[in-house]
Order: structure tokens, then C-alpha cells, then sequence
């Protein structure tokens, strides 16, 4: 709960073992006008605290849109909203713990192309990221992107093409004494992105490229911009009707949602197992690295994390009774080691859960 070391949480004024009630109730609406298709999906819900009651916060997720086919082309507009209490193990100072993280997205884009033939298209995003506690602040964002695509595809070859991003994060509260605005930086990728299936049972995807980061302003002997290989990928094998491993690797550099910090460069590794025990018992394994590495050189008055590797064991089984209910139990552990001691942990989660769907 704490996502430090004992003392740490003392200091903090948080217990290390608590319990959570976390009631959640999602809609999903979709309604075609002919060619065309609006939709919502929503979720909220509240989390309890037994022990460290000032965490209690509502929290809740929306998402809703209009997608349109013009001939070989569809589009679509999709707005997104997200709220809920940040994870202390994202918050270095021993302040602000009650924070309320909320994101505002709007995303344009047009994809053109058959499934045999000439592929493309281009989206645009708006992303603005807000926090409550004050010392919070300065992780607030603002990220605007473009990106296009262009491929081709056949049943054969499966799908490649060429892909190119623009992103420019802001930080405008992350003030830098004689600026005259906040931080940020700007980044640009060109790659690649394949697409395969292999029979019925082997599927595997995924980009590479290179991505060139550029400061907004940097200190005296900090290099203003660099450049670093990037790239997402996923694998999926299925062994019969009953078993289904999934592999995947990424790496990215992403604005932080920590205060006192610009960016984080995360690369990432996991693979999980999905077994069928029947029609009504599921079985879930996964295992997860992460690694990742921030810049180092924005002036706090507190230190911050820039280096962590998080190691994360989970497993579930889900019972479905009928169409309309399930129960399950899921366990996950976490292992993080940082260049800060004090925030080091390791964290075991039981979770039950019971789904009823109308």
C-alpha cells in the first residue's frame, strides 16, 4: 500500500497493510445509424479504505465517439476522461499522497485501405493530464501528437508499413528560472510497423524505430536532445483449444506523472498464460520487468526517483456461474528496487472479486 520501506511509510502517515472495498459499475452503449455508429462506455466507482481512510476517492473512466465508414475509409472522433486517486508508488515526495489525477483526451483519425491492397492513414490527439495536490503540479501535461501510416497488405505477407509520430509535451507548471513558459520537450519517431498471422495458432505484431527526443530548454552541460531505438511487440500462440501464451516487449519514451521529473524513458517485458479449465473455470499467469530511466537534472526540493526495475508475479482464476455472474481471485506481488532505498518494496495484493452483468 505504502510503496516504500517502513520508515519511509511512518513518515508518511500510511499503514503498509490495509484492506479495499472497490465497488465499480460500467455501461456499455453502442447504437449504428446506419453506416455510422455512436458509443459510450463508462466506468466508475468508489475505493474504501479500512486503514488509510484519507485515500478514499471516487474514481471513473468515460469514453465515447463516433466512428463513420466512407467507402474505403473510417473515420472517428473519440473523447476520453479518467479520474482517480494517484498510486503512491508514482508519488517521490512525502507530501501530496492525496492526489486526484485527471485526464482529458480528444482523438481525430481517418484509415483508409482493404484488407488486400494499399493501406494508410493519419490521426491527431489533444491529452491534458491535471493534479489536485500542489506538489503534484508541476507533472501536470499537455501532449499533442500526429501520426500517419502507410502499408500494404495480403493474406500472405500479412501487413507492413511505415509509420511516423510527432509529439509535443508540455509541462507548464515545471517553471525554469529566466524562461518565460514551463518545460517540455518534443519528440519524433520513423519506423516500421509488421503485422503476421501464422495458420490459426501464431499471431505476432509490432514496431520499431528511432525516436529523436528535443528538450525545450536544458542546463548547462545537459545535452539539449537525443536519440534512442524504439519499439512495441506482441506474440500469441495458442496451443489448442484450451491454452494461449502471450508474449510482448516495449519501449518508449513517455512525459512522467511524477513532480520534479521531465520524461521516462520505460522498456518493459512480459508473458502471460490463459488456460481454460472447461466452459466455466479460467486460469491467468503473467510475469512482468520494468525498467525505467528519467532525466536527472530538473531542480527540486525534493529528490526523485530517476532509475527503478519493478518485478510483478500475478496469477487469477475466474469461476463464470452463468451468462450473468462470475466470481474470481486474483494474487499479484511486486518487487521494485530504485536509485532511492527508501522507496524500495515489495508488495503481495489478494484480490476477490464478483461480476454480475445485466
Amino acid at each position: 500500500m505504502s510503496r516504500t520501506s517502513t520508515a519511509l511509510a511512518a513518515t508518511r502517515g500510511i499503514v503498509r497493510q490495509d484492506y479495499t472495498l472497490e465497488p465499480t459499475v460500467s455501461v456499455d452503449l453502442v447504437q449504428p445509424i446506419g453506416r455510422q455508429e455512436v458509443f459510450l462506455n463508462a466506468v466508475t466507482g468508489y475505493d474504501f479504505h479500512r486503514e488509510n481512510t484519507q485515500l478514499n476517492r471516487g474514481r471513473a473512466s468515460l469514453e465515447g465517439g463516433y466512428v463513420t465508414s466512407l467507402g474505403i475509409c473510417q473515420g472517428s472522433a473519440i473523447e476520453t476522461y479518467s479520474a482517480s486517486q494517484s498510486d503512491l508508488a508514482q508519488i517521490d515526495s512525502t507530501q501530496g499522497l492525496k492526489n486526484l489525477r485527471e485526464t482529458y483526451g480528444t482523438a481525430v483519425g481517418v484509415q483508409c485501405g482493404l484488407a488486400q491492397g494499399i493501406q494508410g492513414g493519419v490521426h491527431a490527439q489533444r491529452q491534458e493530464t491535471f493534479n489536485s495536490a500542489q506538489v503534484q503540479r508541476t507533472a501536470d501535461n499537455t501532449v499533442r501528437s500526429l501520426g500517419a501510416e502507410l502499408g500494404y497488405g495480403n493474406a500472405t505477407l500479412g501487413k507492413v508499413s511505415l509509420i511516423y509520430n510527432y509529439s509535443e509535451n508540455q509541462l507548464p507548471n515545471q517553471i525554469i528560472p529566466g524562461q518565460p513558459v514551463g518545460n517540455g520537450f518534443f519528440s519524433t519517431t520513423y519506423g516500421v510497423n509488421l503485422q503476421h498471422s501464422f495458420g490459426s495458432r501464431l499471431q505476432v505484431g509490432g514496431n520499431i524505430g528511432r525516436t529523436l527526443v528535443k528538450r525545450g530548454f536544458a542546463p548547462p552541460g545537459v545535452k539539449p536532445k537525443f536519440s534512442s531505438t524504439t519499439y512495441s511487440g506482441q506474440a500469441s500462440y495458442r496451443f489448442g483449444n484450451n491454452l494461449e501464451i502471450d508474449v510482448g516487449a516495449a519501449r518508449a519514451v513517455l512525459p512522467t506523472s511524477r513532480a520534479g521529473k521531465l520524461y521516462d524513458i520505460t522498456t518493459s517485458g512480459q508473458i502471460n498464460a490463459h488456460y481454460r479449465l472447461g466452459t466455466r473455470i479460467g486460469v491467468n499467469a503473467g510475469y512482468r520487468i520494468a525498467d525505467v530511466k528519467s532525466n536527472v537534472d530538473t531542480t527540486t526540493t525534493f529528490r526523485v526517483i530517476t532509475n527503478s526495475r519493478s518485478y510483478t508475479t500475478s496469477g487469477s482464476v475466474t469461476y463464470r456461474q452463468s451468462r450473468h455472474v462470475s466470481l474470481g481471485v486474483d494474487v499479484v506481488y511486486d518487487d521494485r528496487n530504485t536509485n532511492l532505498p527508501e522507496f524500495n518494496y515489495t508488495a503481495t495484493r489478494v484480490g476477490l472479486m464478483a461480476t454480475f452483468e445485466f
